[in-house]
């Protein structure tokens, strides 16, 4: 089997969830995993796993075969023209950073090599993940494209976008677990203030989340159907459920998406 080195700058949260996805079974996959941040300790649990950690940002980009860059948005062309001379040109560059397009990547390269968006959110850290992946730089071959779908769909859920849906996908899925959890840790409290342990009431909030997740993945009725199911004529849950009608929780979340939208509109024009 050939071996394929994937090699990740920044080992933060992201950067770190990331390659502890791909470590389990990175021999079987033919993987070789290299790693480089400016905190070593904080990846030491992931070398004790097996990455490999390089001192600097271009002893990575020599040997990776996907480089991935795992750096803050604002540090993201800084870095680039630091390795741009040292990238090989068939390695494929796949950025995390929001915000940063493609054009901004393929002239922070000099065109150097392919170019690839990726957008993730948080549940990557528990191998559960949604990735936007955006193919719209020219240079890049179907065998390229096929590579890095295979390579995120082993930490979740891969989708391929254009560029002009990734703000929207950035606003929806990349800030949507900022919603979710929002929404658990109002249940907690309802269920505390019932008279549950705050560790009973998170714990029956997160299975609650669990299965009903599972519900949506499994069954194609309309979500208001799958809501009214729940709903006995003059019962309990459809008197939460008109709490929540008359303070419009739908619209809310629909405003909240919008505002992140044009919030990262606003930041790719900063």
């Amino acid at each position: 089997m050939q071996t394929t080195t994937i090699a990740c700058i920044g080992c933060g949260n992201m950067g770190g969830a990331m390659l502890g996805g791909w470590l389990p079974e990175a021999q079987a996959r033919g993987y070789r995993l290299l790693g480089m941040t400016r905190t070593p300790s904080r990846a030491a649990e992931l070398v004790e796993r097996g990455l490999i950690l390089r001192d600097t940002a271009e002893e990575v980009a020599r040997e990776a075969d996907i480089l991935v860059l795992a750096v803050k948005p604002y540090q993201v062309e800084a870095m680039l023209a630091r390795l741009a001379s040292v990238i090989r040109p068939e390695t494929l560059l796949v950025s995390v950073a929001a915000g940063v397009s493609v054009a901004r990547l393929r002239a922070a390269v000099g065109g150097r090599c392919p170019v690839v968006r990726c957008m993730p959110n948080t549940p990557a850290l528990v191998g559960k993940g949604v990735f936007a992946l955006c193919f719209d730089d020219p240079a890049l071959r179907p065998e390229d494209c096929e590579r890095v779908r295979a390579l995120f769909g082993h930490l979740g859920v891969s989708v391929d976008l254009p560029e002009r849906q990734m703000t929207a996908f950035s606003a929806l899925v990349g800030a949507g677990p900022a919603y979710v959890f929002q929404m658990m840790q109002g249940l907690v409290q309802a269920g505390v203030t019932q008279g549950f342990s705050w560790s009973q009431s998170r714990e029956l909030v997160a299975a609650l989340f669990e299965g009903c997740a599972c519900m949506v993945r499994q069954d194609s009725k309309p979500l208001m159907e799958m809501r009214d199911n729940v709903c006995s004529p003059a019962g309990l849950t459809i008197a939460g459920v008109n709490v929540l009608d008359r303070a419009g929780l739908a619209g809310l979340l629909v405003d909240a998406v919008l505002a992140a939208e044009r919030r990262g509109r606003e930041m790719e024009e900063e």
